[in-house]
């Protein structure tokens, strides 16, 4: 294969479209759809004619459309199904199925369903014959109290019966996503059908599920030219006309990510094209499925190779899907059609909306790389469709259930050359078990339509899972077409309507309640910005930057470490930030908060020259870095828009008439803050603003690892506006912390360490002459996460990973005593395993670098000694590469029988994991609250209940539910623990800046100025 494009110049047309503004981008997409208004006026009746003739066919409708056209996801009982749907399959213990069948269907009102479906599969008496097996006959009963009823019914038959009856009610709609649970029973069920098959697999976590998916996807291969040779349907040699396979490239490799991009090209590339190779022996069809933006590039470069690759020169069956939601989507197109020989693009809409949207505002994208409002995607699919028909050398394959869409396409095909000039050179697509009675009414009235093939899901139900729940999503919302065009209750007017008029109507602006992700916490404060990392033009820029600022020291080493402190020069700092205390005190909270903000900006802009002092005096990779830049930017806006609403004006109290009472916030005066290493930038940055935000002045003392980053910092406050002496730097180890603490002028300590450090803080001060000086204390915690059967195995493994070796495990939030049920835990264990064995660990400045180096030789000493005393229930550790220099301590899995196996915090990238059955799980949430932490805690489960159940005994600053639990995010989980895990406010939250402050009231006899004049001119009426 054929060298890749430079990094940051692979996709210039790509870039500049997903820069793009959304009304832009829109409006770029109407002017390209090639309908006057009579075309358009054509089309919008074409499409409602179909769906008239389908609904005159309405008992010919498919289960999953009368499925989604009754339980859609704008009804409890709708999600209620979706989640037993997804979960019920994968769980393995009778007692944990039983208990969510009877938590879901004893939510929603089910008698509402009751006779709103001919469908006996659907009505809600069919549902409660499914629950049972072999009930019949419940008639009028369900239809008076269809809840009762399912209750009185699963106590007489049995929760084993119920929970058989609704395996079986899922494994049947199940079947009706999937064609067949192997390649084998897929082509049978098939019977000729044109087809892409895909064999379902959402993502391999480990090398060896990235094997077997490889494996499942050639015998899928030879399987299907095998059928195909024998059915002779590949009479014309082209194997367009052929059924083929689609693959996913997440399911073929276990860290296709962006910055993985060489170790992917050099491996996952060698895979794909041997399945290229092997399809294009049988004369078959193989499409590259679209999965996030953020692998868009790198895919795109993936297919590049393949197209230019000398062994797949002949063939014309390479594909790949494009999602026409994307403002990239025209680019994507134009740069397949620059590759310069013939490729099939299969255009569809999009199923990963919701996931993109997300994305990009946790990630404090620029913008989202998706339109906001389904109409505006309608309109792009129809401007893309339009671009394929004009590029003789890809060949189309509209994949839609949209009437309207298919209508226009139609129409497009029609103008395509003039003539119809595009007959023959292009295809629909549907999904199986949706669609047939549309494109069968199509055929009904067009003849020529197009073949229409089929994509259909291979696999085993439990490996539905993410499909099925997928699919619901993208089909079943109400904005959905599906969900409303066969629903006669719908006006056809409203169920199809004219998707370009829809967008030149809202002039093409994004949906008002959906903001920018700068926006997301608009009119408080800014989000931060943060790094694309799908972008490679992005990622190269900021490393070029690094590389320069590392360059740009001019003698010495980098970092440069500043001098130490003597105990003598702390006293004279703290008597300097304790004299710059009234006048910056007095400053309003507006320039208070100005200050700030120039701050955070100034912080963003600095970006580069952060990230390569984070990563040589921390150990940060590229992705914590950043992730620190942003935190400590976001702390700054935060607290200054707290300052102004709390400082800014006195706050008026209720009291007796005559009288006027005011409340009022103040700085304490020089407050002492001592930041750690782990965050030496965050934490420092996010202590020191909210210090100044109340009023206060400080004395900043980093931790003696980090020095230089806060250096750094402390400069950027001054050119920000902040006056010298308001924040004074200390620099040095315990005895200068202690100095600062037992200084006179220290009105108050922020301290983010260890319990032990906090506790002698708390000691020096109770001791301390003067005023009582308050401590705001955010400590170490033993951190939990809890995993029941019913949890997803591979989203358990992403967050487990994240939440115990992200940051070589240096948080204090991570993750340090897994347990897990012990039905799932062999397979959820081999998981997380061969997940470990995908890290990447080495130099942090490295962008693929997952796990760089513990903080000193002392860490890493305290570490090996404690896996040394656990070494014989050692499960797995890391290899650390050969010949890597430094303080590396490789990633390691240790089992315990519970958390109270632990005496200590082990702070690195140590994982406990502790086994538990579904009875024991009192227990191990006693032994959790015992340890007397209560910090973070993590918990998967699909059963609320028992989410409530855990979090009502295990107490924790933080829970986090289904996903990983570190990265708090300022503002949205503010961020401290109880117990032994600090003595709160939490960072980051609204209550935090008062604990900053003293509180002042005023009490005004306003009558003793002659009178009550309030009374004495009140209305005698």
């Amino acid at each position: 294969m054929s060298a890749p494009p430079a990094r940051g110049e692979a996709w210039p047309a790509i870039d500049a479209a997903g820069r793009l503004s959304e009304q832009a981008a829109v409006r770029a997409r109407l002017a390209e759809v090639p309908f006057g208004l009579a075309e358009r006026q054509q089309v919008l009746e074409s499409a409602q004619t179909l769906v008239a003739g389908c609904r005159q066919r309405a008992d010919e409708r498919s289960i999953l459309d009368l499925f989604l056209a009754e339980f859609g996801l704008s009804n409890e009982e709708g999600i209620a199904l979706m989640c037993i749907s997804e979960a019920l399959l994968r769980i393995p213990d009778e007692g944990t199925a039983e208990a969510l069948i009877a938590e879901k269907i004893g939510t929603g009102d089910w008698s509402a369903h009751l006779g709103q479906s001919d469908s006996l599969f659907l009505n809600a008496s069919t549902w409660a014959l499914m629950l049972t097996g072999e009930v019949i006959g419940v008639g009028e009963n369900v239809r008076r109290d269809a809840r009762g009823f399912l209750r009185r019914l699963v106590a007489r038959v049995g929760e084993s019966v119920a929970r058989t009856a609704m395996s079986r009610a899922v494994r049947i709609l199940a079947g009706e996503f999937v064609l067949g649970h192997d390649i084998e029973a897929a082509l049978a069920r098939a019977g000729g059908a044109l087809c892409s098959y895909d064999m379902l697999g959402e993502g391999a976590r480990t090398a060896k599920d990235a094997a077997a998916y490889a494996a499942a996807y050639r015998r899928a291969i030879d399987a299907v030219g095998r059928a195909e040779t024998a059915g002779g349907a590949q009479r014309s040699g082209d194997p367009r006309a052929a059924s083929g396979i689609s693959i996913k490239l997440s399911a073929l490799h276990p860290r296709f990510e962006p910055l993985q991009r060489r170790r992917v090209l050099e491996e996952l590339g060698a895979t794909v094209l041997e399945l290229a190779v092997q399809a294009a022996s049988h004369g078959l069809p193989l499409t590259v499925d679209a999965e996030e933006a953020e692998r868009l590039e790198l895919t795109l470069e993936l297919v590049a190779r393949l197209a230019r690759s000398r062994e797949l020169a002949d063939w014309p069956g390479l594909g790949l899907a494009v999602q026409a939601y994307g403002k990239a989507a025209p680019a994507v197109i134009d740069c397949l059609a620059e590759l310069g020989r013939p490729l099939m693009v299969r255009l569809v809409k999009g199923a990963y909306w919701d996931t993109e949207i997300k994305r990009a505002q946790v990630e404090g994208l620029a913008g989202y790389p998706v339109y906001t409002r389904k109409a505006a995607t309608d309109v792009a699919y129809l401007a893309c469709a339009a671009r394929l028909f004009e590029t003789r050398q890809l060949y189309p394959q509209f994949a839609t259930h949209n009437a309207h869409t298919v209508a226009a396409v139609l129409a497009l095909a029609g103008n395509a050359g003039g003539g119809g000039d595009a007959e023959g050179r292009y295809e629909f697509q549907r999904l199986h078990g949706m669609g047939a009675l549309l494109y069968d009414e199509a055929r009904r009235r067009l003849p020529t339509l197009p073949p229409v093939r089929v994509y259909a899901p291979v696999g085993p139900h439990k490996e539905l899972l993410a499909y099925l729940v997928r699919r619901l999503l993208e089909n079943g919302a109400n904005s959905s077409f599906v969900n409303r065009f066969l629903n006669d209750r719908v006006p056809l007017a409203e169920a199809v309507e004219d998707p370009l008029t829809v967008v030149e109507v809202a002039d093409a602006v994004p949906h008002p309640r959906i903001p920018l992700p700068r926006d997301l916490f608009a009119p408080q404060r800014a989000n931060s910005a943060g790094l694309d990392v799908g972008n490679a033009a992005d990622v190269d820029t900021l490393l070029g930057d690094v590389r320069r600022a590392r360059s740009a020291q001019v003698g010495g080493s980098f970092p440069r470490t500043p001098a130490e402190h003597s105990p003598a020069a702390v006293a004279r700092l703290a008597a300097k930030a304790a004299a710059a205390f009234p006048a910056w005190e007095a400053r309003p909270a507006s320039e208070r908060r100005a200050c700030l903000a120039r701050l955070a900006d100034l912080l963003e802009a600095d970006r580069a020259r952060f990230v390569a002092l984070l990563a040589a005096e921390a150990g940060k990779t590229l992705r914590d870095a950043v992730a620190e830049v942003r935190e400590a930017a976001d702390f700054c806006r935060y607290y200054g828009a707290e300052c102004e609403r709390l400082f800014a004006a006195s706050t008026k109290l209720p009291g007796p008439t005559g009288e006027a009472n005011f409340l009022r916030l103040h700085g304490r005066g020089a407050f002492a803050c001592l930041s750690p290493w782990n965050f030496p930038l965050a934490i420092f940055v996010g202590q020191v603003a909210a210090a100044l935000a109340a009023g206060n002045t400080v004395v900043a003392k980093p931790a003696p690892q980090t020095p230089a980053i806060a250096a750094a910092a402390v400069a950027l406050m001054r050119e920000a506006g902040i006056p010298e002496d308001a924040v004074v730097p200390a620099f040095g180890g315990t005895a200068v912390g202690a100095a600062v603490v037992a200084a006179p002028e220290t009105a108050g300590v922020a301290f983010t360490g260890s319990t032990a450090t906090a506790k002698r803080i708390a000691a020096a001060l109770a001791a301390k002459p003067g005023p009582i000086v308050p401590l705001i204390a955010e400590t170490g915690g033993q951190n939990a996460m809890i995993v029941d059967s019913t949890a997803l195995p591979e989203q358990v493994v992403d967050d487990v990973v994240a939440s115990a070796f992200r940051s070589a495990g240096q948080r204090c939030s991570a993750l340090r005593v897994l347990y897990l049920q012990e039905e799932t835990a062999p397979r959820v264990l081999e998981l997380i395993v061969g997940a470990m064995q995908t890290l990447v660990i080495g130099d942090p400045a490295a962008p693929c670098t997952d796990v760089g180096p513990v903080i000193d030789a002392a860490a890493l000493a305290r570490l090996n000694a404690h896996l040394d005393a656990w070494r014989e229930r050692l499960v797995y550790q890391c290899p650390l590469p050969k010949g890597l220099a430094g303080t590396f301590f490789a990633p390691a899995l240790v089992a315990v029988d519970s958390i109270a196996d632990l005496d200590a915090e082990h702070f690195g990238p140590v994982l406990h994991v502790a086994r538990f059955a579904a009875k024991e799980l009192d227990q191990a949430l006693q032994d959790i609250r015992a340890a007397g932490y209560g910090l973070t805690l993590g918990l998967h489960s699909r059963i609320d209940r028992r989410v409530e159940q855990v979090m009502a005994v295990a107490k924790a600053g933080n829970t986090y539910v289904n996903r990983d639990m570190v990265g708090a995010v300022v503002g949205v989980q503010p961020f401290g623990g109880e117990g032994l895990s600090g003595t709160g406010p939490k960072a980051g939250g609204p209550n935090y800046l008062p604990r900053f402050a003293v509180e002042r009231c005023v009490t005004w006899n306003t009558a003793a100025k002659g009178g009550n004049a309030e009374l004495l001119s009140l209305d005698a009426r």
